[in-house]
């Protein structure tokens, strides 16, 4: 055990002990050679990041975001991705009306997009000035250009949506951020939450390998549960727990595609790959689409009041 192992982490959801669990490194983008430790809480079973870097903006590398040529992003020709934003506008729609929507992380701005299509008046916090530059001048979307999600939070009105789509573990204060978020919804508003399933039959048998993990983008994976107790905490009730959503899939696809891969950050999927994954993806579907346990976990809270 080395010196950083050794050192007590407690966990930032519930302040419990983190207990080793393994060290990882830049396998998804190459970033960096450098090795991350991981520990898993023995109270919640959240797993963390111990000693996160100072300056995560190095590891989004420029091809984080991805356009075209023509600086529109790569999510306008891709179906998968549009039926995916549309499923979650829909989604919300069955469960609150339309009204002023925030967006944390809106990345190129795919949700964005088709929620201010549905009728929701948007607004999007994002830090990448790319992204923002196309949301404000080509979608006409509100953005606001900034790193600090509390901060831009807390200067815009009341909404009846919050939305973070693979957001949260991005994030070094995630208690907080939900706190604020659930603060910010009106009577009957909706937090909206995806994130990596740290509960998933894919990291229970890839651990370090997991596409999802991410390091060292990724901070910090809530089960289920646990962000289900928070919103009960903060005066919201679960209204949707699910793995199996469009994104859900293409997570559980993505995370096959990456651990049959020896380095997913060099070149494209050669195809011979990509068919094993789906081959994979559907032998496993028995245990992967049922309790939970695939690779993305969408949840949305309601404030009855």
């Amino acid at each position: 055990m080395t010196a950083r192992h050794a050192v007590a982490a407690a966990c930032p959801v519930c302040g419990g002990a983190g207990a080793h669990a393994f060290d990882a490194h830049d396998r998804n983008r190459e970033t960096t050679p450098e090795r991350f430790v991981y520990a898993r809480c023995t109270g919640c079973g959240t797993v963390f990041m111990i000693d996160p870097p100072e300056d995560p903006g190095r590891y989004y590398a420029e091809d984080y975001y991805q356009f075209g040529p023509d600086e529109s992003p790569a999510w306008t020709t891709d179906p998968l991705r549009m039926q995916a934003a549309s499923y979650r506008v829909a989604l919300l729609r069955s469960h609150t009306a339309v009204g002023h929507l925030i967006e944390i992380g809106s990345g190129t701005g795919a949700f964005a997009t088709a929620a201010q299509k549905a009728g929701f008046d948007v607004s999007a916090i994002e830090m990448s000035e790319r992204c923002c530059r196309y949301l404000s001048e080509r979608a006409g979307v509100r953005a606001i250009c900034s790193d600090r999600p509390l901060k831009a939070l807390a200067s815009l009105p009341p909404a009846r949506v919050v939305a973070l789509w693979h957001v949260l573990e991005h994030l070094p204060d995630p208690v907080e951020v939900i706190a604020r978020a659930a603060e910010k919804l009106e009577p009957g508003g909706v937090l909206a939450i995806a994130v990596p399933n740290p509960r998933s039959l894919q990291f229970r048998l890839l651990r370090e390998r997991w596409a999802h993990l991410d390091a060292p983008r990724h901070l910090c994976l809530m089960p289920p549960a646990v962000l289900l107790g928070m919103a009960e905490e903060h005066g919201m009730r679960g209204v949707t727990l699910t793995t199996t959503d469009p994104d859900g899939l293409e997570c559980d696809f993505f995370g096959w595609v990456s651990a049959l891969r020896r380095r997913p950050a060099v070149g494209s999927t050669p195809p011979l790959v990509s068919h094993a994954a789906r081959a994979l993806c559907r032998a496993v579907a028995p245990l992967e689409r049922t309790g939970d346990r695939g690779s993305a976990v969408t949840i949305l809270m309601r404030r009855d009041r």
